[in-house]
């Protein structure tokens, strides 16, 4: 959470009534949409298919600076990283292109419970039947996590294309690579990666909200980052987004990273994506809403949270918070069913985060 304390927070806001953000009309039928008039893609936008580059995560270091430790890079901010990927799903050329998914988010704490995680999509009705993940916290090559490409071993058993952008290379896990990846179903195109360049802090030019590259536990180089992938919906691309706001933030912070993201879709430009993950937020209830910046800068881009009209206890995506912090954007689309997962215990949950889930229908 941010810097001032996450759990003296959750007792006061704990109690507070549940009116939420107000959030742009989606339905077709009255006002016109928030995102009617936004710029889309034109008709005959490449799509260009990821690339089936698979290789070994203790070996292939996506980063020029590889592990080099902190200290011995002029800006240990400053990566030169490609991104991971590989194919998996199964293109038929001859079928339309889908008109409903299913979009699940998780952040998945490194995949450090990797069979856990497996277990629970497979065996979870909802999560099993998940057409797109995206996931953050998600390790490459990492000790905690088995040495394992996490995103290539969640997503090749289930028939999924997917990629993955690095934020941080972990320093207290030998130099391994952490980061956000989409997984789908679909296939997957035009994929990009990009570091987070907001906050308070800067170096050569450079800007964080946290150095990670002087924590004393958990020294990294790098900065948060977004990876994005569209994706064939109906008559045209969605863009999707898997995003990990800092955590040791301010909340004008995080409203900052957040409109990153949304200037990376609009130069594009995209109607249609889905922005998701874990965005380190306090609670959007209340007569003072904190993280009032990030809302208010979706809100005007024309996203809208699926899940705003459920209770807080409902929505709550941590076991130790009564509240949501991971969360499904949405623009361009409509939602017709949304939850999240959060009946498991905090001993049964192979992560520290819940799984979050919308699905997804052609306007």
């Amino acid at each position: 959470m941010g810097r001032g304390s996450a759990v003296l927070c959750a007792l006061v806001l704990a109690g507070c009534g549940d009116d939420d953000l107000t959030v742009p009309p989606t339905d077709a039928g009255g006002t016109p949409p928030c995102d009617a008039d936004l710029a889309d893609a034109a008709p005959d936008t490449a799509f260009v298919r990821i690339d089936d580059a698979i290789g070994d995560p203790l070996l292939d270091r996506l980063c020029d600076e590889g592990a080099t430790p902190p200290a011995e890079l002029d800006n240990p901010w400053d990566l030169h990283c490609s991104v991971a990927s590989g194919r998996g799903a199964s293109v038929d050329e001859g079928v339309a292109p889908a008109d409903a998914l299913r979009v699940v988010s998780w952040n998945v704490k490194f995949g450090t419970d990797l069979s856990g995680v497996q277990q629970l999509l497979d065996e979870d009705p909802v999560l099993s039947a998940a057409d797109v993940i995206l996931l953050s916290e998600v390790d490459r090559g990492c000790t905690r996590s088995g040495g394992v490409d996490v995103a290539r071993e969640i997503a090749e058993p289930r028939g999924m294309d997917w990629v993955f952008g690095v934020e941080f290379v972990e320093h207290a896990q030998g130099g391994c690579e952490e980061g956000n990846a989409i997984l789908s179903r679909l296939p997957l195109g035009n994929a990009s990666h990009r570091f987070h360049d907001a906050g308070a802090l800067e170096r050569d030019g450079l800007h964080a909200p946290y150095d990670w590259s002087l924590d004393a536990d958990e020294p990294r180089t790098g900065r948060r980052s977004f990876v994005c992938a569209d994706i064939r919906v109906g008559a045209g691309l969605m863009h999707l987004c898997s995003a990990h706001l800092e955590n040791r933030s301010e909340p004008g912070e995080r409203g900052a990273e957040v409109q990153e993201i949304i200037d990376a879709i609009g130069a594009l430009p995209r109607r249609r994506a889905c922005v998701a993950g874990d965005f380190n937020v306090f609670p959007d209830i209340g007569d003072t809403v904190i993280d009032a910046p990030l809302f208010d800068a979706m809100a005007a881009a024309c996203f809208v949270n699926p899940h705003a009209d459920m209770p807080q206890e409902e929505r709550r995506t941590r076991p130790n918070l009564a509240y949501q912090i991971d969360f499904t954007f949405l623009r361009g689309v409509d939602s017709t069913d949304r939850g999240v997962i959060n009946s498991l215990s905090e001993d049964e949950i192979p992560s520290d985060h819940y799984p979050v889930w919308v699905d997804v229908r052609e306007r």
